[in-house]
């Protein structure tokens, strides 16, 4: 059982300095000075919609944009694989990205938007450089697109290949209008994409640049040296850094641990007066590259969180991701992406999506609904005080000694404290005990206010079921199961054969109860 608060010296005058200097925070700070946090949107993924019309896909973008806004994601970092060079098959990227930026600008509720230029798959300097002056150059995109100091940022997903001379070239070619963009959006996406298909403008654009490279950077748990080494060939051309930072166990203290290379990440950052922006994740199974890494439930995010809060301190986050189903980071609240055409659009790892087997994506509602207290607590550097009880689970609904007959995707290598175990994160605000129990096993914890981790055995056969009891009986019990049974998964489609897949996604869900007095027809669990 693990518990998380903040531990002062000085007693109860560092407390009350605490207090003073988080009274002094305003909530109206300009977004240039405040502490902002991202979260990193797959666009060629597509939750909530299909491809019928601009205006269907306009109104699901902005349901997106609301679930973010309400648990105080300040935007969306755009990651778009592909552009023009790539041919009018990938087109597709300008017109959901102009459909996503539409949807911002009518909701106009301060929700920022940017791109992440993905180099991992085909795009060019002509790329970058065009997606930038035909949003930016567009006057109703402009006031959507984030600005940092007075210039758009521009992050990416690696790029470091381009060489700096390249990036140096995209960025006075932007500020100067040099090697002006002419293309047009192919007529096959052009009725779809939102006023930005033809020509762009080459008006001067200056732009933050803050990329997430990997070769020139040590690459995804790099040592201090090697980030050093990487930041002295860069440092003129980058504005900052953002430390693609998942691929490891946050918080295990071995190389594994990618909090090591975060901090070394903000050290040389800090030391050069550069921005850091950190990543936060939920989980990460690389399901199309044979890995997975065990953050233990929310335990790993919360690692992730506490070092950017009291180690770190990056001018910005970005919670990777919101959508991205294969490699299992969404925090998008989305029920089942295989339940809506194209919402899950990446197929590497093999297994059946659009139309695909049901229930195999599990929800991650748990982790979207647990996100705000550390998001507060990033933005205000205070922890937010807990009002009432809430619990948050997640588990996987495979045990570690199953393989799937197919094989299907490939477990490949398994890194971390992986077990049969059912995590549950417990935020309350009155004494009381839970019990977890999965088949003929139950486990109880006696547990004190505040935020605390408590892990419980799982076996295969029925959701686990959750049961918090507050020592107060005035209070509401907090009861409820799990959304998805644990074993093996087997789909049928029409037609057959059955087949077994493996399936390491954590199945997720919440309770919380109002506070003691208050209506008990006011408890919420994970259906919204």
């Amino acid at each position: 059982m693990k518990k998380t608060g903040i531990s002062l010296k000085g007693g109860l005058g560092a407390a009350l300095l605490l207090t003073f200097v988080c009274g002094l925070r305003s909530p109206a700070a300009e977004t240039e000075s405040r502490r902002m946090v991202f979260a990193h949107y797959l666009v060629t993924n597509q939750d909530y919609q299909d491809n019928s019309t601009s205006e269907a896909k306009v109104r699901a973008y902005m349901k997106e944009i609301q679930q973010a806004q309400a648990i105080g994601i300040d935007g969306f970092a755009l990651d778009v694989g592909s552009w023009l060079s790539s041919g009018a098959g990938a087109e597709y990227y300008i017109a959901y990205s102009s459909q996503m930026f539409e949807a911002a600008a009518r909701l106009d509720s301060g929700f920022k938007l940017m791109f992440s230029a993905d180099f991992c798959c085909g795009n060019q300097a002509s790329d970058a450089e065009d997606m930038m002056r035909r949003f930016v150059n567009y006057d109703r995109f402009a006031g959507v697109y984030f600005r940092h100091d007075g210039k758009y940022v521009l992050t990416t997903f690696a790029g470091d290949a381009l060489g700096t001379a390249t990036w140096q070239m995209i960025k006075s070619d932007l500020a100067t209008g040099a090697n002006p963009s002419t293309a047009t959006v192919d007529p096959s996406w052009a009725s779809t994409t939102i006023a930005v298909a033809g020509k762009p403008s080459n008006a001067p654009i200056q732009i933050f640049l803050v990329p997430a490279f990997f070769a020139a950077f040590g690459g995804e748990l790099p040592t201090q040296p090697e980030i050093q080494s990487g930041f002295n060939t860069w440092k003129s051309v980058v504005d900052g850094l953002f430390y693609w930072g998942i691929a490891g166990v946050p918080g295990s203290g071995g190389p594994l641990d990618q909090l090591a290379s975060s901090e070394a990440y903000a050290s040389v950052l800090h030391s050069a007066g550069k921005l850091y922006m950190a990543p936060i994740a939920f989980q990460f199974w690389g399901a199309d590259a044979a890995r997975y890494f065990e953050y233990s439930g929310y335990q790993g995010m919360r690692d992730m969180w506490m070092n950017a809060i009291n180690v770190t301190h990056p001018q910005w986050v970005e919670i990777i991701t919101w959508n991205d189903f294969i490699e299992g980071t969404y925090v998008s609240p989305i029920d089942d992406p295989n339940k809506y055409p194209f919402a899950n659009f990446l197929v590497q790892s093999g297994l059946p999506t659009q139309p695909g087997p049901l229930r195999y994506f599990h929800s991650h509602v748990g982790a979207w609904a647990l996100l705000p207290y550390f998001i507060e607590w990033y933005k205000t550097g205070c922890q937010p005080d807990i009002r009432k009880n809430s619990i948050f689970w997640a588990y996987r609904t495979q045990s570690v000694n199953d393989n799937a007959a197919s094989g299907i995707p490939a477990l490949g290598t398994l890194n971390g404290p992986i077990a049969d175990e059912i995590y549950v994160t417990a935020n309350l605000a009155q004494p009381g005990t839970l019990t977890v129990t999965s088949g003929t096993l139950q486990t109880s914890f006696n547990l004190t206010p505040g935020s605390t981790d408590v892990k419980a055995p799982f076996v295969d056969g029925n959701p686990p079921v959750f049961n918090f009891t507050p020592n107060d009986k005035s209070c509401a019990a907090l009861i409820g199961s799990g959304r998805d049974a644990i074993g093996i998964y087997t789909y049928t489609p029409p037609g057959g054969p059955a087949t077994q897949y493996n399936d390491e996604y954590y199945s997720t869900g919440f309770l919380s109860a109002p506070r003691c007095g208050e209506s008990r027809d006011r408890r919420q669990r994970d259906e919204f």
